[in-house]
């Protein structure tokens, strides 16, 4: 546990104790869990006998990862009774957090969905959350949209499939009430399906608008 503590100040500290703007569905909180419960490792004994870790820390800091992660490779590694080389790894890191904690690339990183765990210097932390939020803004109102139109896209076939399905079910002889009732319930199911998809229509239409205020506002930041 000791050395778990120890390997903290050999990095760069961060600016905020809490990751920032971390988004997962809950189905992926649920595939996560499931993974951290099958014991997920961050790297194999093999890969801890043959660790390069200045090689290690540079990818690390290249990809914007908190001082968390060195703390699970060296817990790992102790397992596969490897001591890990915290000097090499806090070189690298450093190297590959200056590539990564560049302000001109926070947006970019926003709008391809990344992450921002707080782990740049303090004197650029604001302006790169600030420029992350714009093009995480511009992110999460493209992939509202796009689930919009899968929506609309399921429902529509849905629709269709009624049709289908009524025809099938009045192909077999059936009583005139039956038939009617027949009828009936599926002109009930279109009813309720056009109604969804005239709703889900009104949101795409707001969300579009949110989209391209999201994509102006942005656009300082390209």
């Amino acid at each position: 546990k000791e050395r778990m503590k120890s390997v903290s100040h050999l990095l760069p500290a961060r600016t905020s104790p809490l990751r920032h703007r971390l988004r997962l569905p809950l189905v992926g909180l649920a595939l996560l869990g499931g993974a951290l419960l099958q014991g997920c490792a961050v790297m194999s004994p093999e890969e801890c006998a043959q660790a390069d870790w200045y090689a290690l820390g540079h990818e690390d800091g290249a990809q914007g990862r908190d001082r968390t992660y060195l703390q699970e490779r060296v817990s790992e590694c102790a397992k596969a009774q490897v001591a890990a080389d915290t000097g090499r790894y806090a070189q690298g890191y450093t190297q590959g957090l200056q590539q990564y904690c560049v302000v001109d690339n926070a947006f970019a990183l926003g709008t391809r969905g990344g992450q921002y765990q707080g782990v740049c210097p303090g004197a650029i932390d604001l302006e790169f959350r600030r420029r992350f939020d714009a093009g995480r803004a511009v992110y999460d109102a493209r992939q509202e949209v796009q689930r919009l139109h899968t929506r609309i896209n399921d429902k529509e076939r849905e629709l269709t499939r009624t049709l289908e399905d009524e025809e099938r079910s009045l192909r077999t002889p059936k009583s005139a009430d039956e038939r009617r009732r027949i009828q009936r319930d599926f002109e009930q199911r279109r009813h309720r399906l056009r109604s969804e998809i005239e709703q889900l229509d009104r949101q795409l239409y707001r969300a579009r608008d949110q989209q391209y205020d999201a994509e102006r506002r942005g656009r300082q930041h390209q």
